[in-house]
């Protein structure tokens, strides 16, 4: 973000000049778009005048205080450009919710009872001993295998386990 920073009536050391500028780049991760920031600082007799102007890509925020010392008034303007980009995110976001497709509900339902759909996979169930199924599953390209056990005679669910082995499912009786 580049800024620029004029004074009006007064002279501004360097040191106040970063430190402004870093005060303004705490508010770019709120709003990563921001092009640059023009500061304006003026000093009349007793009162002192910021006023702040940021442009983004597509949005330009603008704010002007005044009060009896600078430093209060770049505070406060400071914070009502926070203000202004955290309202324009809401409302953008916002925005996309409600432009976002509403499904209607499924015949049979009430429209504020939740739906879950399930994928049902009809597989063959074979007969097999626990060392063929897991040769079975380690030369295919599928993440579980469901078999009737030789040994225990009892449906059971052979799986791939995220480390690389394997894991097995048995119902208890």
């Amino acid at each position: 973000m580049q800024a620029i920073i004029s004074a009006r009536g007064l002279s501004i050391s360097k040191t106040y000049k970063d430190t402004l500028t870093q005060r303004l780049a705490k508010l770019e991760p709120m709003f990563p778009g921001i092009v640059e920031a023009k500061i304006v600082l003026s000093k009349e007799k007793h009162r002192r005048t910021a006023a702040l102007t940021l442009v983004a890509k597509r949005h330009t925020f603008r704010s002007e205080e005044t009060a009896s010392d600078l430093e209060t008034a770049v505070d406060v303007a400071v914070d009502a450009l926070a203000r202004q980009v955290r309202e324009m995110k809401d409302r953008v976001k916002n925005r996309k919710a409600r432009s976002a497709p509403r499904r209607a509900p499924a015949p049979g339902r009430a429209a504020g009872s939740p739906t879950v759909e399930v994928a049902v996979m009809r597989v063959p169930l074979e007969l097999m001993p626990l060392a063929a199924a897991v040769e079975q599953l380690r030369t295919s390209r599928d993440e579980f295998l469901v078999f009737t056990n030789a040994t225990t005679d009892v449906v059971s669910v052979l799986y791939r386990r995220g480390d690389g082995g394997f894991g097995l499912i048995e119902p208890v009786a």
